[in-house]
């Protein structure tokens, strides 16, 4: 059980944990900081949440809906 509460909120204090979403989400520490600090949580979702909100990093369906909003012009 724990390996897997682990993977559910991110250990700021945990340099491999913080290597690795930094690695993943492409993003670096100080951005996942002050994601943390902004939400209040050490949630992965609330975090990864608030960076897709900021701007940092891009979902799949964020690339979606920015292809059909801004159709390429022929």
């Amino acid at each position: 059980m724990g390996y897997f509460s682990k993977r559910l909120i991110i250990h700021p204090e945990d340099k491999n944990d913080l290597a690795y979403w930094t690695k993943k989400w492409g993003v670096n520490v100080k951005q996942i900081n002050e994601a943390i600090i902004d939400t209040g949580s050490l949630k992965l979702q609330d975090i990864k949440s608030r960076l897709i909100k900021r701007g940092e990093i891009w979902s799949f369906s964020y690339w979606i809906q920015k292809l059909f909003s801004n159709p390429m012009r022929l």
